[in-house]
């Protein structure tokens, strides 16, 4: 969805480009009147009210705004002056254009400097004296600005602005174009790319913390210690990122969220709300139970066939289910990784019904199973009603960390 389109036809066309690429980017026209926000941007900034975001106004006055001015940080204000020069160049009026830009958006805004700036003492002969002292510079044909880009309580995040002049088919300038890119390198952002996209969409759904029912799911490899004393490490490593890697595929095939890996371990959550009811999100937690063992044996087996050094017989993963009514869900984001992460006493009691099953086993909790209703559980082939129950204090060779944490729990083998 792109919203309103610039008059001008030919930054009407442009406007439809940029949005295909589903980057941040925006259009100015030739008077440097803001005309045009992609919907990627908007979302960033989490604004979609045209006129809040300063359609037909100068850009000066939009970017002043609380909407565009409290997503960057103070340095970053102080930062954008440096555009002031090239502003007065293709802003008409110049400098006393400016000047009133300037003035009105401060009266409108009063806090919309940096904290260094106060207000207070910025008369009009101040702020008249102070874009006096800027000389109009023609912009280059391409420019940069780095900024700081502020989300919620995140850490400030570097993003690169990168200004590009368009012009008319006969060479008549029409406007600037916007490019806003994280600041990263272009291998680090070729390593994200890798990842699922429909994860990530997931994933940005939890950015505000917050309570959700869900299917839990925890999956580590038996005997796991074993191997990796026995294999190679290169060959022990190449073993986990496989099984690690299928284990995913088949957690994102059924659209769950992968939570934490722990060595050779994977989480998942699967939200009722993503799904549409909490029967869905327990029907596709036992399908992707049931596929894990699949994907991981194949993986297994080809790395098998080409060392000769196991057999895949020996690589068998085990799956606990369990139902979280109320956990607290949210985005971990840290400067070394980017992740979903849950609190709450089903997850830890997710992870020992795991610990208790054996050879391959998936065990799943009652308070899951009953969350099925009947045409999800036709498909799955179970009956609720039918079905036996044991807690884990009564499985045999449950860890003792198992019993004593959620012995009462009754489960059952898929």
């Amino acid at each position: 969805m792109t919203g309103s389109l610039p008059e001008n036809p030919r930054l009407r066309e442009i406007a439809i480009e940029l949005e295909k690429t589903r980057g941040a980017a925006a259009l100015h026209d030739r008077d440097r009147n803001l005309v045009w926000v992609s919907s990627e941007l908007k979302a960033l900034i989490g604004e979609y009210d045209e006129d809040k975001l300063g359609y037909g106004r100068h850009a000066l006055e939009a970017y002043l705004s609380p909407t565009w001015g409290d997503r960057v940080t103070d340095d970053t204000k102080m930062h954008l002056f440096q555009h002031l020069p090239y502003m007065i160049a293709t802003t008409p009026g110049g400098k006393e254009r400016i000047k009133q830009i300037f003035l009105h958006a401060l009266r409108t805004y009063p806090d919309c400097l940096p904290e260094d700036l106060d207000p207070a003492t910025l008369s009009e002969e101040a702020i008249s004296e102070f874009i006096d002292g800027f000389e109009p510079v023609e912009p280059s044909p391409v420019f940069t600005l780095t900024m700081e880009f502020l989300d919620r309580d995140l850490p400030p995040m570097p993003i690169t602005e990168v200004c590009i002049q368009l012009n008319d088919h006969d060479g008549t300038p029409i406007g600037i174009a916007m490019l806003y890119d994280p600041g990263l390198p272009a291998r680090v952002l070729a390593m994200l790319a890798r990842g699922d996209e429909t994860m990530y969409t997931r994933m940005a759904n939890l950015a505000d913390p917050g309570k959700h029912r869900a299917a839990i799911l925890f999956a580590d490899l038996q005997g796991s210690a074993g191997l990796s004393r026995r294999l190679p490490s290169a060959i022990y490593f190449q073993l986990v990122r496989a099984m690690t890697t299928a284990t995913d595929e088949v957690i994102i095939k059924h659209h769950g969220i992968v939570g934490k890996h722990a060595g050779d371990g994977a989480t998942a959550f699967f939200l009722a709300d993503e799904l549409g009811s909490a029967s869905a999100a327990a029907r596709a937690a036992i399908e992707a139970a049931r596929a894990i063992g699949s994907a991981v044996g194949t993986a297994a087996k080809e790395i098998a066939d080409e060392t000769g050094l196991i057999e895949a017989s020996e690589c068998l993963v085990n799956v606990g289910l369990h139902w979280g009514a109320t956990l607290y869900m949210g985005q971990l984001v840290t400067g070394g990784r980017l992740e979903v992460t849950a609190l709450g006493d089903e997850v830890n009691e997710c992870a020992r019904i795991q610990t208790a099953a054996r050879d391959g086993q998936v065990l799943a909790s009652k308070s899951l199973l009953e969350h099925l209703e009947r045409d999800d559980a036709a498909e799955l082939r179970v009956n609720p009603d039918l079905m036996l129950y044991r807690t884990l204090s009564e499985i045999p060779g449950a860890p003792e960390k198992s019993v004593k944490d959620a012995g009462g729990i009754p489960v059952t083998t898929l």
